[in-house]
């Protein structure tokens, strides 16, 4: 008889590519992660990995029972959504990332309307830039990531990513700012102002400094900060410019302390996205939490389905 827990071991060696990076997933030691995977390997009487100095690779034998491990999983889960009641469920945990604005903007009312829904359920947000948003779904310590961001290459492969909407970004600027009762701005006229952006290396300082220089743009940066409250205030009590999502800055224009003008002619965007991975399916708890979601994003309802929680995997290449 098959051991689950083996089997889940299994998994996390694939998607991992190596015994040592699949033991810091698990929080386990690696010698404990050879073992259980030696034991698997004796039960069958077959071998599922090639071992070599930079990591593991599946056999011809282990695509094959990778491919049934998918499957068992995903019948588990099926069953579980099939006829598990989460209202009545006596307690239960789900841990999601966003990045920074979805997380503290987007995210926390929603949160809140579901734990009054339901009430024994608890949901850990944990927020973090796109990679380690990436990162932490790859170890399992995330069930769900909402990211702003781009994701690098190579992120795809092993990442299932949908799309939510399409946020677009304003030109925010505060009461002592000339431009504060203008309705929009032309691109060009962004070339003598001194910004306030994100720090440097961050994803969203990425992406907006290159698509100002795809405009001929030359940002004058006079301040950097990691934090978009800091931003924010920086922007009303000086006259300095900052690029940001109207989600953002919503409460602070409606009390009209932040004045936001679309950018007429070239607007900047970005996608707001759904990513998890394609080796884990939607519990019941995460299938509720999406569902809720819905009602402010209904682009989920594409994805609230036990078809697409159960989408294939694509195999890792085998010896």
């Amino acid at each position: 008889m098959l051991d689950l827990y083996k089997l889940d071991i299994f998994l996390q060696v694939v998607r991992a590519g190596s015994f040592n990076r699949a033991a810091e997933g698990l929080l386990m030691s690696q010698s404990a992660v050879s073992q259980h995977i030696h034991d698997l390997e004796n039960g069958l009487g077959t071998k599922l990995f090639e071992r070599g100095r930079r990591g593991v690779s599946l056999t011809k034998a282990g695509s094959t029972f990778y491919d049934y491990a998918l499957r068992v999983f995903a019948l588990i889960t099926e069953a579980e959504n099939a006829v598990t009641d989460v209202r009545k469920l006596a307690s239960g945990q789900l841990v999601i990332g966003a990045t920074p604005g979805v997380g503290t903007y987007l995210l926390p009312d929603s949160i809140l309307g579901f734990r009054q829904e339901f009430p024994n359920i608890s949901v850990v947000l944990q927020t973090g830039v796109t990679s380690q948003i990436v990162t932490d779904l790859r170890l399992g310590r995330l069930r769900l990531g909402f990211i702003e961001g781009e994701l690098a290459e190579g992120d795809e492969p092993d990442l299932h990513i949908h799309l939510l909407e399409v946020v677009e970004q304003l030109v925010v600027v505060g009461p002592n700012h000339p431009w504060w009762k203008r309705p929009s701005l032309q691109m060009a006229e962004l070339q003598s102002q001194s910004f306030i952006m994100r720090q440097a290396g961050s994803l969203s300082r990425v992406w907006l400094e290159r698509k100002l220089h795809e405009y001929g743009i030359e940002p004058k940066i006079r301040g950097e900060f990691d934090n978009l409250e800091s931003i924010k205030r920086m922007v009303t009590l000086g006259t300095c410019v900052a690029i940001l999502p109207l989600y953002v800055v919503q409460p602070e224009v409606k009390s009209e302390m932040i004045h936001a003008l679309p950018l007429v002619g070239a607007p900047l965007q970005r996608t707001l996205k759904l990513i998890w991975r394609r080796d884990k399916f939607f519990t019941p708890i995460a299938q509720a939490f999406l569902q809720h979601l819905s009602a402010r994003l209904p682009a989920l309802a594409g994805v609230i389905t036990p078809t697409a929680a159960r989408a294939p995997a694509t195999l890792p290449a085998s010896k």
